[in-house]
């Protein structure tokens, strides 16, 4: 066997460049065995090789050469444990969030193709939907413009204990059933949903309750819809306490014109 191996047979037999190898050298991590003093050569031992293997895992576990270089150069295992452990809470959490992105992604697909499956806008149906979560602000009657509503349930987003909560961009009210049954606006919240309830209490958080509701899709902000169905349902019966609209995009561009699913408690 040989004793000493040039730089670029050892680059070659473990697979790292030259630059690496002599960046590795740079920065104190792993020098050569031997340099030529007149050439200026490199070379390796055997017994080295298995120090670059050791940073090529290292590395990939996602550690900085700095801390590489602490647990090499301390040829300690208990040095390199609490690393390890560190690595791998940190992962976790990454996996975590990454867990909660995709989650919020599929919510996202449902979300913008949800106006192409199951009823139309011309009928009733019913869904069981679970507790929610939102931040909402009050509406005021007969309120105009909308963008008012808006405005300050942008404020209320900003503010430094909710700016940092987990929002799903659907937007929705809590509207007037009387107002909604004479084909008027009229809200009494604006809210925005939220992927999870608070661990804090706040006064701008809306709990909205599991249970059956009867739905309706309609272009509540627009007057080219027939709300005769929904009072219809209703006639002789109390009537309902809450009533939920909930915003659907059909486009990037345009919102007023966009369609709502009425969602009344039952």
């Amino acid at each position: 066997m040989k004793e000493l191996y040039t730089i670029g047979e050892t680059s070659a037999l473990m697979a790292v460049t030259v630059p690496t190898l002599r960046y590795y050298e740079k920065v104190g991590l792993l020098l050569p065995h031997y340099t030529d003093p007149k050439t200026g050569y490199r070379y390796y031992t055997f017994n080295q090789f298995h120090f670059i293997d050791r940073i090529k895992y290292l590395q990939k576990f996602g550690l900085s050469l700095d801390n590489i270089k602490v647990i090499i150069h301390s040829g300690s295992v208990d040095k390199l444990l609490p690393f390890l452990e560190q690595q791998k809470h940190d992962y976790q959490k990454q996996l975590k969030d990454i867990q909660a992105t995709i989650k919020d992604i599929q919510w996202y697909i449902d979300y913008f193709t949800y106006l192409n499956k199951g009823e139309n806008t011309n009928s009733l149906y019913k869904v069981q939907l679970e507790e929610r979560y939102a931040i909402s602000v009050p509406g005021y009657p007969e309120e105009s413009p909308i963008s008012n509503m808006e405005v300050r349930l942008a404020a209320a987003k900003a503010r430094p204990e909710l700016k940092t909560l987990n929002y799903l961009r659907q937007y929705a009210y809590i509207v007037d059933f009387d107002k909604l049954t004479q084909n008027k606006f009229s809200a009494h919240n604006y809210m925005i949903y939220l992927r999870e309830k608070p661990d804090f209490h706040t006064e701008y958080l809306i709990e909205i309750p599991a249970g059956e509701y009867l739905c309706y899709r309609a272009r509540i902000l627009t007057e080219d819809w027939d709300p005769s169905v929904i009072s219809e349902f209703f006639k002789g019966k109390p009537k309902p306490r809450l009533i939920i609209a909930n915003e659907f995009e059909e486009n990037l561009v345009e919102y007023m014109d966009t369609q709502y699913e009425i969602q009344i408690l039952l």
